[in-house]
């Protein structure tokens, strides 16, 4: 037998085993696929979903700031209530330091009692001062009386010159008489002016630890509202606590209205254009775990404005207000997901992003061919995705079947 039908044979044989094997593996396929290995493509209406981060906020809350106490600009927190904790009207907050200010009180209270002595003293002083210039008034009068007594019963008696010297004693004691009474006048007068100034020393001093006291009894804050403790965070999400310094304008905790509770989504600026009042969002809060909540988009900011200081891109805030639910287990300051749904593609072939391969930056889908009983890659265009599930362009059309899950 020559090497040319030796090669014809061997070809022959590998047709025939071709063939088996291709038989068999069609019927293997065939035999291996089931309906839970397709999927159908189908066109539905898809909503088209924008998804961002935020916080949720009340819009109506009491704040709570240190006391207004004159000269007084820095306080320190001694202790105060743990956040979460629901207070009623007149319930203890927190307590600042009154060391300061019972210093304060005590330099008062003796500047005060020195006052009060200065006072007694001058009074007594300025009475035994008056008394004895009234007897001296008393007894200059006295002697006057005698001299015009004198001149005028012995005015026949005795000489020209005696009497002229009477007259002269009689004027001099009439000048020391006036004299003497402007005296006792301008005393008593400075001695009222004294005491008024002394009580005015007083009443300033008095005031003075009536503030102190005062301020003291309002270093002890007390709810002014009932409701749930928040604690303020500053720019660095961190809260005041015992021992914090804080100044008079500081906020340190709040008390919210829980039924104003409202979200606050910061939406990147390229999808804030999507974004209208009354669209309908979904809800999730990191901290009640199992629950969505509804609500409606409010408000749209006009400003676009940094989203951090560590993320350069622009944002825009918008407000949804959560629907008339429950609300207890709501916090401000809490963290929220939000999805809002801006629109939708009517009628767009869907399918799971699971039944997608990617390859180099390009989608590919396993469709079922049911005259060869195989499956061929197809290379589509997607639209638009939810995260389980994407919208295609094209590529695919309605109700063909692709492998749920591709394989190589």
């Amino acid at each position: 037998m020559t090497s040319r039908k030796w090669i014809i044979i061997i070809a022959s044989v590998l047709i025939i085993i071709a063939g088996v094997y291709w038989i068999y593996h069609s019927r293997s396929v065939s035999a291996n696929i089931s309906d839970k290995d397709l999927i159908t493509a189908q066109r539905v209406d898809f909503p088209l979903i924008i998804s961002a981060t935020g916080t949720l906020e009340a819009t109506r809350s009491v704040s709570i700031t240190p006391p207004q106490v004159r000269r007084e600009r820095r306080f320190k927190i001694m202790r105060m209530v743990d956040e979460g904790t629901d207070v009623s009207e007149g319930d203890f907050l927190l307590e600042f330091d009154t060391s300061d200010i019972a210093s304060r009180l005590k330099d008062e209270t003796a500047n005060f009692q020195r006052v009060q002595e200065e006072r007694q003293k001058k009074r007594s002083d300025s009475d035994i001062q008056l008394k004895s210039q009234r007897l001296s008034l008393e007894q200059a009068k006295s002697d006057l009386e005698k001299l015009e007594v004198k001149l005028s019963s012995q005015v026949d008696l005795i000489s020209g010159i005696e009497i002229e010297k009477i007259r002269l004693q009689r004027d001099a004691a009439r000048k020391n008489v006036e004299f003497l009474e402007k005296k006792v006048s301008y005393k008593a007068e400075s001695g009222q002016l004294d005491l008024q100034i002394s009580r005015s020393n007083e009443r300033h001093y008095r005031s003075r630890m009536d503030d102190l006291m005062d301020a003291m009894d309002s270093y002890t804050v007390r709810a002014p509202v009932s409701g749930v403790v928040i604690y303020k965070r500053d720019w660095n999400n961190e809260a005041k606590e015992a021992g914090s310094n804080v100044f008079v304008m500081d906020t340190i905790m709040e008390i919210p209205d829980l039924s104003s509770i409202r979200a606050k989504v910061q939406i990147d600026e390229l999808d804030s254009g999507k974004v209208q009042v009354g669209q309908e969002a979904n809800i999730t809060v990191d901290a009640v775990q199992g629950r969505t909540f509804g609500g409606t988009v409010s408000s749209i900011g006009t400003i676009l404005k940094q989203a951090s200081f560590d993320r350069p891109q622009k944002v825009n805030e918008i407000y949804v207000d959560i629907k008339n639910e429950d609300k207890k287990q709501l916090r401000p300051s809490m963290n929220i997901k939000v999805q809002i749904r801006v629109g939708q593609y009517s009628k767009a072939v869907v399918i799971p992003l699971s039944s997608i391969q990617e390859r180099d930056g390009r989608s590919f889908v396993q469709v079922w061919q049911p005259e060869t009983r195989k499956f061929d890659w197809r290379e589509i265009r997607l639209r638009t995705n939810d995260g389980l599930t994407a919208v295609v362009e094209s590529g695919l059309n309605e109700k063909e079947k692709i492998r749920a899950k591709p394989k190589a």
